[in-house]
């Protein structure tokens, strides 16, 4: 069976459990024949897993559910089946399932907020644009020649909320402007220059260590503005004398182009919701730079994942085989 199962006497006690099962429970046979569930699987005491293995005996009617093992990490449905002499358990595993219908609702939130903006963009840029345009004949009026930072300041913030609102209008796009074949190193070697700049600037440094790859069919200009947030958001991440490292290489039938930075790591409180508009660690953020990788990738058929640590964070940016050229 694909499916983990296993059978428990009254006692809550393993009297059998098959391969898939040790498997998803993380436990050898040896370790669990005759052993009671809730010594084996402490965790799940006194939760809902518990309640409904014994509702199930009590009442001898069949239970089923859903849960997150507290040892995979991984989602089962569950299935209990009771009879006189125990209950058995099966097992399957939803994890891919569950991670699917995540990623839909993230981008049905994204979906509606590009929506949002493109129905506000116009009504905020006409009035925007005036009030640039009198500020900008303000700036070159001689009465107001004392206050020219305020004016300088004030064009900025209105070009900053230009630029949030193209921000806005980038994550609600529902594919790419111009699809062609081209190949990530030669992306990443044209722009090396420009992030090399700006890395020197504040005495840090970018590694590439770029493998041989095929080519893919993409939107050049796109995946130009993911790799620039992603390592200008490494380079803020770090202190000086600190490292980006940008590879490229073949991993399980895939292209993938990481990004790993030497800094302190992404906020626990952060984690979660890293890639939702608004979310950031930083002080002067939109929060707006990560959401957007994460469209783009989706129009590219590409996918994002990473870990983090007190040593650093590593974004991998995962093409699909079925757009290699």
């Amino acid at each position: 069976m694909a499916e983990g199962c296993y059978y428990l006497n009254p006692k809550m006690e393993f009297v059998f459990i098959n391969k898939a099962a040790e498997t998803m429970i993380v436990k050898s046979k040896d370790e669990l024949i005759g052993v009671c569930l809730w010594d084996a699987l402490p965790s799940y005491k006194n939760t809902e897993t518990y309640s409904k293995f014994l509702q199930a005996f009590d009442e001898q009617k069949i239970q089923s559910f859903e849960v997150l093992s507290n040892y995979s990490n991984k989602y089962f449905e569950v299935k209990v089946v009771p009879d006189q002499k125990g209950i058995l358990v099966i097992l399957s595993d939803i994890t891919e399932q569950k991670k699917h219908e995540e990623e839909q609702r993230y981008y049905e939130k994204i979906k509606l907020i590009g929506e949002m903006a493109a129905g506000v963009a116009h009504e905020i840029r006409n009035p925007l644009t005036t009030v640039k345009g009198f500020l900008q004949l303000g700036l070159h009026n001689k009465d107001f020649v004392n206050h020219k930072k305020i004016f300088e300041l004030m064009i900025d913030e209105i070009n900053r909320v230009n630029s949030m609102i193209t921000e806005f209008l980038d994550i609600g796009k529902k594919k790419p402007n111009k699809l062609e074949i081209h190949n990530l190193n030669h992306i990443i070697n044209s722009l090396y220059p420009l992030l090399e700049t700006k890395a020197l600037q504040e005495d840090k440094q970018i590694v590439r260590n770029l493998g041989d790859i095929p080519n893919l069919m993409i939107d050049q200009d796109e995946i130009r503005q993911l790799l620039l947030n992603m390592v200008n958001n490494s380079l803020d991440a770090m202190e000086p004398r600190k490292t980006v490292h940008i590879n490229t290489f073949i991993e399980n039938d895939k292209i993938v182009m990481s990004i790993n930075d030497e800094g302190n790591g992404i906020p626990s409180e952060i984690i979660e919701r890293i890639s939702t508009p608004f979310v950031t660690s930083k002080e002067n953020g939109t929060g707006l730079g990560l959401a957007i990788c994460f469209a783009i990738a989706k129009r590219n058929n590409a996918t994002i994942d990473f870990s983090t640590s007190v040593n650093g964070t590593i974004f991998n940016i995962r093409f699909s085989n079925s757009l290699h050229i």
